[in-house]
């Protein structure tokens, strides 16, 4: 028997073929697969942001007081360094020197949970511009906790901190989660 494209029987079947097929191939519900998803290879980050954000970025030094900074991971990455620009004016007079420490929490009378916490960098001269880097991660939105210490600070002497990434090298790519 011919099908004619214009009988209702036809038209009725034409579809309810297709819908047949489509239910055959279908693979079967997530809830009921006992496959979890895994990652087999890397991917690239095509979109994402990094960033630091400094609560201060200019400290002004007119005696030996230390001095904190919080810095929080501004972007959408975790980061596996964060870099810090730290520019030392020149003073009237005298030859200061700082020393710049992290701490995993907040500094607390210039102590870190009742040690000195660790050294970024090396000893920064006045009238200089020098970058530091810290090693160790930073998830996003979590926050870094400096302490500029000055030595033989006598007139005012400003300390500026600029936080850096140099991306790709300090960012940490993003976690792709099958949820």
């Amino acid at each position: 028997m011919k099908c004619r494209t214009r009988s209702r029987a036809c038209r009725t079947a034409a579809p309810a073929a297709v819908l047949l097929l489509g239910v055959v191939f279908l693979p079967p519900f997530a809830g009921a697969s006992s496959v979890k998803g895994t990652a087999a290879k890397t991917e690239a980050v095509t979109a994402a942001s990094w960033g630091a954000t400094a609560s201060v970025t200019s400290m002004t030094f007119m005696t030996n007081t230390f001095q904190t900074t919080n810095v929080t991971n501004s972007g959408t990455v975790a980061l596996v360094a964060e870099s810090y620009l730290m520019t030392i004016s020149k003073p009237a007079s005298g030859t200061p020197t700082f020393k710049v420490f992290t701490c995993a929490v907040a500094w607390v009378s210039t102590k870190c949970s009742g040690g000195t916490g660790a050294q970024v960098g090396s000893t920064l001269a006045a009238n200089s511009s020098t970058t530091i880097t810290l090693t160790t991660a930073v998830p996003v939105g979590t926050v870094e906790y400096l302490q500029v210490e000055p030595a033989t600070v006598t007139v005012s002497t400003v300390v500026t901190i600029s936080p850096r990434i140099a991306a790709p090298g300090q960012v940490r790519a993003a976690v792709k989660t099958n949820q």
